[in-house]
């Protein structure tokens, strides 16, 4: 297969923040008090503990998309201004993420209740907006889950415009 370079560059930010941030959550378990790497309001259903490869996938996902459209700007700033777009990067990876992560709440909710009568629209409109009015405070909460992944990210992007520097050196002979 012959992918374009903002192809490769995708699938690298895809894969690379997945593993990344999975074998991060998984050191953390081990450490965390009662293995809580995850933040949660009082009371609430943990089904981001019980299913964390896919509340970890969704912020991946964006952030892999945001990443690639970014890396252009990231390649020719100043520290600051790389500092400056992987906070931007971050935000905007929250903003698009919670809405699709209480819509996965949402499901896991059913999932362990029950479906009720026209379960696709209620699950994508209470958790649409479930996500988008908690998930950014979820995670805030996930300390210090959230600073190792905003780290990550600075380094991540920074090694993303090393690696697919010369595209012609490293993938065409």
């Amino acid at each position: 297969m012959n992918f374009n370079i903002k192809t490769k560059r995708l699938l690298f930010y895809w894969v690379s923040s997945f593993i990344i941030a999975t074998v991060m959550y998984y050191l953390l378990w081990l450490i965390m008090p009662s293995h809580r790497v995850f933040g949660s309001y009082y009371r609430m259903l943990m089904y981001q503990s019980a299913f964390p490869f896919q509340y970890i996938a969704i912020p991946c996902f964006f952030y892999g998309i945001l990443a690639t459209l970014f890396t252009g700007k990231f390649k020719k700033s100043s520290m600051k201004g790389r500092i400056l777009i992987t906070i931007l990067i971050v935000l905007l990876t929250i903003l698009l993420s919670s809405p699709f992560g209480g819509m996965l709440w949402h499901y896991h909710d059913m999932k362990f209740g029950y479906f009720p009568e026209h379960w696709i629209s209620k699950m994508i409109s209470n958790g649409f907006f479930m996500g988008i009015e908690m998930g950014w405070i979820i995670i805030l909460l996930s300390f210090p889950y959230n600073i190792f992944g905003s780290i990550v990210c600075y380094f991540l992007i920074k090694k993303g415009t090393e690696v697919f520097r010369n595209k012609k050196k490293l993938f065409y002979k």
